[in-house]
């Protein structure tokens, strides 16, 4: 699902663009204010958290999810059973589905769509897609059998694309196709991709709830600021950004409604533990624990989430797994990585780490205790830089700060040469994807294959719970395996979580109403993993003029947020192989 810590790169000075079409004057349009262009549409090759929420839109699920909890719901699909070991699920499909362009929309197109992402190892689908085999029994009835048993089932989350149209597409053309011929299969369609917004309008043949909007426009500005003035201004609808200091002026205002949603996104700051074969030049005190357990001890969460996050998110304990907080670690409070100096002093004495010649610095064996840290000129990186310098400093841990780019750091990690940084992830709703980025199989031995395991962490009985887990179909005793996973990770303390953030969003509730998050209660509105809101979402009085950005002219800066996806929710750190980093 989704890292999101946003990295923003001006790429274009002020051009002036259409609201909406020229014949939509009487269109009813929902208008997004955005950070991020599109990378692609092409589900194979994308990988921005816009990509994800324009996908959402156009393509079609074989299932879906619900809102409130996640739980499985029919959409291409209408019904499902599972054969007594949990191997084989059948899936009635609806009855007279059709693509946009006019063409039948069937289990045939699911079964091409499954057969070649495991033929060619689709990033975007392989992950849920590798173990399954599936067979067409006719034009409404599919049946896919797993090879092991499979707790994500029956939901099947991945897009389906239109055998009709990909077959045309060979696998060595595939990697350029733009996939901007306006054929999708979900509520909206593809109607113009241009450099400062794209345009989506509603879909004729949608199977599904009619949408209460003609079109969806995402236009794309320079940074927040810009963005929450205009909506502010009225020239779109809703935003995901909110500045946090500006979040606090929407209380009490009659025409705009703030959404503090949470859907697992936390950052954390790494530390390179040395696990590898890796050739590279971590500092070997990071491979005792009680080095890192110190550093943890060394941190107030409490006042990063007050100074950094202006209050909008909570203190970090355990990694965070998945975007239903049902699975989140519950740590008790002995067990709290509380911001405790004299316990962090006390572990590092343990250690052996001293300060012998009184200069503030603690050492061993003639070494200074000294860390790189690299510090991201991108995302909230920079914000908590002199904070978790200055604590580490206070234990008599000295640092050495280089700022650098995301791909700057990418290649850092790849080559195994950094002590510690910090970054973010956003997580799936399975806790699968996010567990597997910690297993020794992850750890990068080639530089040229970089996995995700960025703290260079490997725990074989942690890798010994992943697998059970990942068969495990009985939901209690999964959940139980995820714990011990989680105490695992939080014991060795190869990450210092920092806190769980709010994704901060704002929507023109003078003219929209039916804010339908996920999950209920806690999660965001727009920018899900499904992104049901956009169904949902009923217009005030009627009109023309619902929406703001009806026949307005306005300027804007351009701008792309560089946040890489792969599954439903998005990692963003290296382009072609993170899943979700932000």
């Amino acid at each position: 699902m989704r890292r999101l810590l946003l990295a923003v790169l001006l790429i274009g000075g002020l051009v002036t663009v259409p609201a909406t079409a020229a014949s939509g004057a009487d269109k009813v349009t929902f208008t997004v204010g955005q950070l991020q262009n599109i990378d692609s549409l092409n589900v194979t090759v994308g990988g921005l958290v816009i990509d994800f929420e324009v996908w959402n839109l156009i393509w079609p699920f074989l299932t879906d999810m619900a809102a409130k909890d996640f739980s499985p719901q029919p959409a291409m699909a209408e019904s499902w059973t599972s054969s007594n070991n949990g191997l084989t699920w059948t899936y009635k499909m609806r009855p007279g589905m059709k693509w946009s362009d006019g063409q039948p929309m069937t289990a045939d197109d699911v079964k091409y769509t499954i057969d070649r992402a495991n033929e060619e190892q689709w990033n975007s689908h392989i992950s849920i897609t590798q173990n399954l085999t599936a067979k067409v029994i006719d034009a409404n009835t599919l049946e896919l059998t797993s090879s092991v048993p499979d707790p994500r089932l029956p939901n099947l989350g991945v897009y389906i694309m239109p055998k009709h149209i990909y077959e045309k597409i060979s696998a060595d053309d595939l990697p350029n196709y733009t996939a901007e011929d306006k054929i999708g299969g979900g509520p909206f369609m593809l109607d113009e991709v241009q450099k400062d917004f794209t345009r989506l309008v509603r879909n004729p043949n949608w199977y599904g709830k009619k949408p209460a909007m003609d079109e969806v426009i995402f236009r794309f500005y320079a940074d927040q600021n810009a963005q929450f003035q205009a909506l502010k201004s009225g020239e779109i609808d809703a935003l995901d950004g909110v500045p946090e200091q500006s979040y606090a002026s929407l209380e009490g205002d009659k025409t705009i409604t703030g959404i503090a949603g949470n859907q697992g996104g936390f950052s954390e700051l790494s530390m390179n533990s040395g696990c590898s074969s890796a050739p590279g030049d971590g500092n070997p005190a990071l491979k005792d624990k009680l080095v890192r357990q110190a550093i943890n001890y060394a941190i107030d969460r409490d006042l990063l989430v007050e100074k950094t996050l202006v209050g909008h998110g909570i203190p970090g304990t355990a990694i965070v797994p998945s975007a239903d907080p049902g699975w989140d670690l519950k740590v008790p409070d002995g067990k709290l990585y509380k911001y405790d100096p004299d316990k962090a002093k006390s572990l590092l004495d343990q250690a052996g780490w001293k300060d012998t010649n009184g200069d503030g610095v603690r050492d061993k064996d003639g070494n200074e205790l000294k860390l790189r840290f690299f510090d991201r000129t991108e995302g909230d990186g920079g914000a908590n830089t002199d904070f978790l310098t200055g604590w580490l400093k206070d234990v008599g841990i000295a640092t050495e700060v280089t700022s650098m780019d995301d791909d700057a750091l990418t290649a850092a990690i790849g080559q195994n040469q950094f002590d510690l940084f910090t970054w973010g992830w956003v997580p799936f709703v399975d806790p699968d994807a996010e567990l597997s980025y910690f297993t020794t199989a992850q750890a990068t031995t080639d530089p040229e294959v970089v996995g995700y395991n960025d703290a260079n962490w490997c725990n074989p009985e942690y890798d010994k719970l992943y697998d059970q887990q990942h068969t495990e179909l009985d939901s209690a005793k999964r959940h139980d395996i995820v714990q011990k996973m989680l105490e695992i990770f939080y014991e060795d303390a190869p990450y210092a979580v920092l806190y769980k953030y709010d994704d901060l969003q704002a929507i023109r509730s003078d003219r929209w109403e039916n804010f339908v998050r996920q999950p209920a209660e806690t999660g965001p509105v727009l920018f899900t993993n499904t992104s049901p809101a956009y169904l949902e979402l009923r217009q005030k009085g009627g009109g023309s003029d619902s929406s703001g950005s009806t026949g307005l002219w306005i300027a804007v800066g351009v701008a792309a947020v560089l946040i890489i996806g792969g599954g439903l929710w998005f990692r963003s750190r290296r382009k072609e192989t993170a899943d979700e980093r932000e």
